[in-house]
């Protein structure tokens, strides 16, 4: 059993430890660590690990829900930011959407197909809208009462022509659509990850009481501001990652188109990404200590982020 300590300001001098350096658009990332002991364990298959200090071989848990698994959720969750953060720079070329469906719809297989259809009218639709062709990140949502709904991001290489509601909702035709121009927000990833994560606490309280105390149990309350469709800032409570609970294990819940590109991702030492970030503005950065159950200190973390679009 492994626990992390969070060390706001670090004892320890991380400069010659070896850095993965995550460059995604204007955000760049830091993590480095040095690993005090070697891992106990080892994979043999998918169900299957051994803990070669006693030799005995162990199931692996396998979980309901990407709540149960948090490192699977933190893996998603990061692979989503950089997505964002890679290929969402400018905003005006950029268009935010919505597509629910009218009905209760639950079945993930239809949704998939669902929206290949879509997206082939759409294209449809540019080609003949004299539109130039744009790319996508389509992420799914799932709802408390079973129902998903699809975000994605559309992105052209050059201003965001205008797409009428009525006439994308025709597009769509399965319900409600909203299609809407972006904050100018130089870390959109960041701020789209948690908006599909946390669910606001007067929807939680609309949920059976089963579902209601699971979701409750599952994270911890905050507070934060949101806008309105109106441009209205308002302050909300949320549990914080709550939605994760309605998403089935191991499903893909972010889907791209060819174009999309990748964020870059290198491996230096310490030292030398901090110099090479030095230009760009440190806008988080926390370390942590993970400790096994004897209370011995088996790895060292630290994490940092920079913006180059920040003064």
């Amino acid at each position: 059993m492994f626990k992390a300590i969070i060390k706001d300001e670090p004892d320890f001098n991380s400069d010659l430890w070896c850095t993965k350096v995550t460059t995604m658009g204007n955000v760049i990332e830091h993590i480095c660590c040095q690993q005090i002991s070697p891992c106990p364990c080892i994979k043999i298959d998918a169900n299957h690990y051994q803990d070669i200090r006693t030799g005995k071989i162990y199931e692996y848990n396998h979980f309901e829900t990407r709540a149960d698994g948090l490192q699977g959720v933190r893996r998603t969750m990061s692979r989503i930011r950089a997505l964002i953060n890679t290929n969402v720079i400018v905003p005006e070329n950029v268009r935010w959407v919505t597509l629910t469906y009218a009905e209760n719809m639950t079945d993930t297989k239809r949704l998939y197909q669902d929206y290949k259809y879509f997206w082939d009218r759409f294209l449809y639709y540019c080609k003949k809208s004299d539109f130039s062709k744009p790319e996508y990140i389509a992420v799914i949502e799932p709802q408390g009462r079973g129902a998903w709904h699809i975000h994605a991001f559309f992105i052209w290489d050059r201003p965001a022509p205008f797409v009428p509601n009525k006439e994308l909702a025709d597009i769509w035709g399965q319900g409600f659509v909203k299609i809407k121009a972006l904050r100018d927000c130089d870390n959109i990833g960041a701020y789209f990850s948690a908006y599909l994560a946390d669910m606001p606490v007067e929807d939680v309280m609309e949920l059976p009481a089963g579902e209601r105390n699971h979701v409750l149990e599952s994270g911890i309350l905050e507070e934060k501001n949101v806008l309105e469709d109106d441009g209205k800032e308002i302050s909300k409570q949320f549990i914080k990652g709550g939605r994760l609970c309605f998403y089935p294990a191991k499903m893909n819940i972010v889907r791209y188109s060819r174009g999309i590109k990748q964020p870059t991702v290198e491996f230096m030492p310490d030292k030398e990404a901090k110099e090479k970030a030095s230009s760009a503005k440190l806008t988080f950065s926390r370390s942590y200590e993970i400790v096994d159950s004897d209370g011995e200190i088996v790895n060292r973390i630290s994490k940092s982020y920079y913006n180059t679009a920040r003064k």
